[in-house]
């Protein structure tokens, strides 16, 4: 290979940076489709005869997912009769798209949530995590960001490399003073930051409210686990009809009616179709309305099939016209509507296949025959039993839900912004999260020491797993792939993989032009990443300055400055540009099609089913001028040959377990 198509250590990362981001978010969203779950191989299928649909999933799958304890042991009947069909039934269900709708939906921003930490997870697994030598008893000023980053990459090295996993699950079982472990960035991000947060809230608190949670604490503290075990099934899945009633003497049961678990679901989703109702209500009253002959054509569009919507789809984005004029220009006598009534329309639509959402949903969910959640939560219980057994010997259950309840109280105060009577105080800051993990964190932390205390088995079988999965970080070659360059020493490649991005560079050695491109984009990327580890740094200073203030909810500048700077780490970032880059359709007098991060889509997003708008921090602050560059031609010309890649780590993977 000639020095040309060698990449440097810098572009090797980027490189392997562009190629999983695009991979990981491209496998996510084409799991709506048919085709790829047909497609997708082992668990779903036992054969795997085609190329997989989704190559990199597949290897996160079989590499974590399916070694987990209680997992591990399902047959694979359970994937094929039970998940299966399930998946398919949700797939064939048609679920709205955002680009129709004019927002970001919640889907799409929990996918791009997943997406965000997978892609990382992925790298990880292809390329391993690069072995440095460390200093033995590191000494870590916690008020210094540059030492909270080394030491937490320390501490990964340490439990990768080293035998700090042993360690940890030995000082768990005998002590439950430990580590406070902070999620706050993310769940900041997530509920206040972004525009769909107040309504994850709201749906949260809704099925906060109608957990039974007395019923469950009660059951939990049955003491023999045969008993607690059917109870708890008794109460959540046990369905109340007369088919019910007959069965106990002698009589065939059914999958007619509901249980307790599709009760919860149904009404959490009909109490938002009733808000969206009234407000399609309001929507025919106004003078502005389309005619009815056009909202019964917007009507249609919802039973079209996927193939038909998609085309309409690509003709409103290929021609720059909302997909309202775009259904309503297959009449007879194409109209064009006004600015206010063509809002309507666009609004009626979006209505409507939200309002389609949730009925599809309750139909997938509660009242499939065969009832397909039912029967796949059942059989988990199933192979679950030995590890509930252990967990109902080894600690208190009921008072476990108890600490949950408490901590969703108080994450759905903070987080539920219409119920905040003081704004002058501004909105929740990554710092009144971490105030809150901090309140809650000593009641998991006793959670855990009472479980591995007390079930000595159940701690081992975790403990393998995690040694288990620790192990899928490990780099294969001898040497870590680190290099210093322009003086900043450590700057990681891809690990295993950079051998394979090399050689995928050098299929472009007889193409001058796209080899020039593609190491262009490259590098305007790596420059992207910096830009990235740079933000994610003065946020990280932010945080550890604001830690050092006692009181939560105070109105210092430390707060106003993480509301400006945003929470530290890459992948929240990272996720930040994946919803920003969702087409959107284009509005009302708009010329050609938005994007997630447009602010007239903003607002649209922020606004709940009950019609109200919800406040938000926004965008993470200091974003601008860290817009992702194009990297079209890296993808065009490089990404059929890492899909290749990744179906040959799939087949050595099967090839293995045979």
């Amino acid at each position: 290979m000639t020095d040309r198509t060698q990449l440097s250590s810098r572009q090797a990362h980027a490189l392997f940076d562009i190629l999983t981001s695009n991979a990981t978010l491209t496998e996510i969203e084409h799991l709506k489709y048919t085709k790829t779950i047909a497609t997708f191989g082992p668990p779903l299928q036992p054969s795997a005869n085609e190329e997989p649909s989704s190559p990199l999933l597949r290897i996160l799958l079989q590499s974590f997912v399916l070694d987990l304890p209680g997992l591990r042991n399902v047959t694979s009947n359970f994937w094929t009769d039970s998940i299966l069909p399930l998946v398919k039934a949700l797939d064939n269900a048609n679920l709205s798209e955002s680009y129709d709708k004019g927002t970001v939906g919640i889907r799409r921003t929990l996918s791009t949530a997943v997406a965000s930490i997978v892609e990382s997870v992925s790298r990880g697994r292809l390329g391993g995590y690069p072995k440095k030598s460390l200093k033995p008893d590191s000494q870590y000023d916690q008020t210094n960001p540059d030492d909270v980053v080394t030491a937490w990459d320390d501490f990964l090295q340490r439990i990768i490399y080293g035998d700090l996993l042993d360690k940890m699950f030995v000082k768990a079982a005998e002590t439950d003073k430990l580590s406070d472990h902070e999620f706050a960035s993310l769940l900041h991000h997530n509920l206040i930051v972004s525009p769909r947060g107040q309504s994850i809230i709201s749906l949260l608190n809704r099925v906060h409210r109608l957990a039974p949670y007395f019923l469950i604490k009660q059951t939990l503290r049955v003491g023999n686990a045969a008993s607690m075990l059917n109870g708890m099934t008794q109460l959540l899945l046990a369905k109340m009809n007369l088919s019910t009633l007959t069965s106990w003497f002698g009589g065939q049961s059914s999958d007619s009616g509901m249980n307790l678990l599709q009760q919860i679901i149904s009404q959490v989703l009909n109490a938002e179709v009733t808000e969206l109702r009234k407000r399609l209500k309001q929507l025919d009253q106004s003078k502005d309305a389309p005619e009815k002959s056009q909202l019964d054509q917007l009507r249609e569009y919802l039973s079209k099939p996927a193939e038909e919507q998609q085309r309409l789809r690509t003709e409103s984005e290929s021609k720059s016209i909302s997909i309202a004029t775009a259904i309503l220009s297959k009449s007879n006598s194409p109209p064009s509507l006004p600015e206010a009534t063509h809002k309507l329309a666009l609004d009626y639509l979006s209505l409507h296949l939200a309002i389609r959402d949730r009925e599809r949903l309750i139909q997938v969910l509660c009242h499939s025959s065969p009832d397909l959640l039912t029967t796949s939560i059942r059989e988990l219980v199933v192979v679950y039993d030995p590890i509930i057994r252990s967990l109902h010997k080894a600690v208190d259950l009921g008072s476990g839900v108890t600490d949950l309840q408490l901590f969703l109280d108080d994450l759905i105060a903070l987080a539920s912004l219409d119920n905040k009577p003081n704004r002058q105080r501004g909105l929740p800051t990554v710092k009144d999260f971490v105030h809150l993990m901090q309140k809650h964190a000593k009641s998991s932390h006793v959670f855990i020491h009472q479980v591995l205390k007390n079930g000595k088995e159940l701690g081992e079988w975790y403990h393998e797993y995690a040694t288990h999965a620790v192990s899928q970080y490990k780099q294969q070659q001898q040497q870590a792939d680190l290099e210093a360059e322009n003086g900043a020493e450590g700057k990681t490649a891809a690990g295993d993989f950079t051998s394979i991005l090399n050689s995928l560079m050098s299929s472009l050695s007889d193409n001058e032009n796209d080899h020039r491109t593609v190491l262009k984009q490259i590098d305007a990327y790596a420059s992207f990443l910096d830009g990235l580890a740079q933000k994610s740094k003065k946020s990280m200073e932010t945080i550890v300055r604001a830690s050092l203030d006692a009181a939560p909810n105070s109105n210092t500048s430390n707060s106003n400055e993480i509301e400006e700077k945003g929470s530290p780490g890459i992948f929240l970032l990272k996720w930040q540009h994946f919803i920003n880059a969702t087409p959107i359709t284009p509005g009302a007098g708009d010329d050609k099609p938005r994007t997630g991060k447009n602010k007239s889509v903003k607002d649209a997003t922020a606004v709940g089913v009950e019609g109200h708008a919800a406040a938000t921090a926004g965008s993470p602050g200091g974003t601008k001028g860290l817009d992702p560059p194009d990297v079209t031609e890296v993808l065009k010309v490089l990404g059929l040959g890492f899909r290749k890649e990744l179906r040959r780590l799939v087949d050595m993977k099967r090839e293995e377990g045979q």
